[in-house]
């Protein structure tokens, strides 16, 4: 694998390294080196030597760059090296494709792919028509314009069949809304423990595992935190240097995070302080692109129990951050309740009140909604009426109070 970076800029073969064993790769050798772009290869023309000579020796299948590559620096790469050379981007489309689970996750990184090669068509055919070259097979065989045309056909179907899946989920979202139980959508930085903390809130079994990007569909579940229902959903997490086509790809799946009523951001509070603040930034930049924007953010500093109390008052101090944080292990369970306050006083929006309703066949389905939707602290049932103490949704409450009108009563508490 091979990192070209800036002068002033370090290296990033480390994640690099965990993309490729996600991808089922062995790394074997790596090469970095400080320069600007070279034109015909992005690595130095002696660069491209010393790597032939390791792939002869090593018996290297395939390079991957950190670097995004142009066509031709690609083309002449295989073309040097005789072995297949793929870029960052096309080795997470990889990792997708090995983790897409279902429709809409299959969909969304054809889709990307199909963007991402898209402006390469062209000028990949003409490389092509040259000589075969290790991931260029086959190309030679199309007109440019064809192949390009057929792209674009194949990207249009593929959007037709994601906007069909996005009006179901908005009208399985506007039910949810309509019922008044607020969502929490759990992103971050890829491995920052979404997976733990979803089985944690909801007590459902997750995969969880050290790979990244094993959460590429979103998972959604009703959970009570403090006697109070929410859904809370896991989604796709972040890394740096993703392109804007698979931000726009994901569109349908991110939406989840754009429509929450409270967003937990993730990250993982035991890597190197520097590693921290960079996760942080890439995960809070990434938000805003998908327009996370007048929603509630709790920061979420995970994997507590992995380092000392001094570090994590350092972690803490070093957070340039206006958002609330809060540190916990969702490993252990260390902290959660300080998380659970904190998500109750975010989103309290529930109404606390006690009543004294009339029986009727109206009031027990407005209870069964309270029990669902809401909570119920205390009941009494006399011979006529049904005396509760309760939290309930602002058009739930409403209902409570208009029936409790016709000979009951109704008080708003403060506890």
């Amino acid at each position: 694998m091979v990192h070209r970076f800036l002068p002033g800029e370090e290296p990033n073969l480390e994640e690099l390294k965990e993309l490729c064993e996600t991808a089922g790769y062995q790394v074997v050798y790596q090469v970095a080196q400080e320069r600007y772009p070279h034109p015909q290869y992005n690595i130095g023309p002696g660069k491209v030597k010393e790597l032939k000579k390791s792939v002869n020796e090593l018996g290297i299948k395939k390079i991957v760059f950190e670097n995004e590559l142009k066509p031709v620096q690609e083309y002449n790469l295989a073309k040097e090296l005789g072995v297949e050379v793929i870029d960052r981007i096309r080795l997470i489309l990889e990792i997708f494709t090995l983790h897409a689970s279902s429709l809409e996750a299959r969909l969304q990184i054809k889709l990307a792919s199909l963007k991402y090669e898209l402006p390469r068509a062209k000028e990949k055919v003409r490389l092509a028509k040259k000589g075969e070259q290790p991931g260029f097979h086959g190309l030679g065989a199309y007109e440019a314009n064809v192949y390009y045309e057929e792209i674009n056909r194949r990207i249009q179907k593929i959007q037709e069949r994601l906007e069909k899946i996005m009006e179901r989920k908005r009208r399985e979202l506007g039910r949810r809304k309509r019922s008044g139980v607020p969502t929490i959508a759990l992103t971050g930085y890829t491995n920052a423990g979404k997976s733990t903390l979803f089985s944690r809130l909801t007590e459902y079994p997750a995969e969880i595992s050290s790979k990244l990007f094993t959460t590429l569909s979103t998972k959604r579940r009703l959970t009570r935190i403090l006697g109070r229902p929410y859904y809370v959903s896991d989604t796709v997490g972040f890394i740096k240097n993703v392109p804007a086509l698979l931000i726009s790809a994901f569109h349908s799946t991110l939406m989840e995070v754009a429509e929450a009523d409270l967003v937990l951001l993730l990250v993982d509070a035991s890597l190197p302080l520097q590693e921290v603040q960079e996760r942080l930034a890439v995960s809070l930049s990434t938000l805003r692109q998908i327009g996370v924007l007048n929603i509630p953010v709790i920061l979420v500093l995970n994997k507590c129990d992995l380092i000392s109390h001094s570090q994590r008052e350092m972690v803490l101090k070093s957070l340039d951050s206006h958002l609330p944080a809060v540190m916990i292990s969702a490993k252990t369970g260390e902290n959660l309740d300080s998380l659970y306050r904190l998500i109750d006083a975010t989103l309290r929006g529930f109404i606390t009140f006690r009543a004294r309703i009339p029986l009727s066949q109206l009031t027990s389905y407005l209870f069964n909604q309270l029990h669902s939707n809401g909570r119920v602290d205390s009941v009494m049932y006399t011979d006529e009426f049904v005396e509760i103490k309760a939290s309930a949704p602002p058009h739930l409450a409403e209902k409570i109070r208009t029936i409790a009108w016709n000979g009951g009563s109704f008080v708003i508490s403060e506890h």
